[in-house]
């Protein structure tokens, strides 16, 4: 068996995110369709983001927090945001009207991202201070015996969380962990917004742009057999 279903998520053989992220997507534009009438009825904006919250956001970000993420996957979430803002506006493609305009008539940016990162690094403050248990600190920080393979190293549920805080190495992101207060002014500060595709988070007060390196440039950090 190459995949299946626990508690509402997919489990895949390779323990990637991609499948379940694109399965939560289809049921959110479900959750969309389901309650479109209302979202394209004569009331408030305000009304209709509240609805979009809670009946679409929360399909979509169900499980979230175990989620690894991908420049792609963030692309995936990002679009059906626009998708949603588009269809409530009544735009149509043929319309020719860009991102940024329908970001400027809906008075607002892209947050599913932003949100669904925050609830990431909520859990994982919760899991690296230990109030979830000693399961899920020796999950997190557990060493598997053998050699990995040849090439790159995937990218992991940890490496999100070190990139998202600024730091280099695990122990002073567990340290700050630790400090529930300080781990919430942490959460609080991140921001996140993606222009068309180019990607800035705001971590510590600086923005820095989210860079994914390119194929030709993994391909010449991977080592080569002899």
């Amino acid at each position: 068996m190459s995949r299946f279903k626990y508690l509402g998520s997919w489990i895949t053989e390779d323990a990637r995110s991609d499948e379940d992220i694109r399965a939560r997507v289809g049921m959110a534009k479900t959750a969309f369709w389901q309650n479109k009438e209302i979202m394209r009825r004569n009331i408030k904006f305000s009304t209709k983001m509240k609805m979009l919250n809670c009946y679409v956001f929360s399909v979509l970000n169900y499980g979230c927090e175990s989620w690894t993420w991908n420049k792609a996957m963030r692309m995936k979430i990002n679009a059906f945001e626009m998708w949603c803002y588009r269809r409530i506006l009544k735009i149509s493609w043929m319309d020719r009207v860009t991102n940024e305009e329908v970001l400027c008539r809906v008075q607002r940016k892209l947050h599913f991202m932003e949100d669904m990162i925050k609830r990431k690094m909520n859990y994982a403050g919760h899991v690296m201070r230990g109030s979830s248990g000693e399961t899920h600190v020796n999950i997190l920080e557990g060493k598997i015996e053998g050699k990995r393979k040849v090439g790159a190293p995937r990218r992991t549920w940890t490496k999100d969380i070190l990139e998202w805080t600024g730091r280099r190495t695990y122990e002073p992101v567990k340290a700050e962990a630790g400090e529930r207060e300080a781990w919430k002014t942490i959460v609080k500060k991140f921001g996140y917004e993606a222009v068309g595709k180019k990607e800035r988070m705001c971590v510590n007060g600086k923005l820095i742009d989210i860079c994914q390196p390119s194929i030709r440039s993994r391909q010449m950090n991977e080592p080569h057999l002899p």
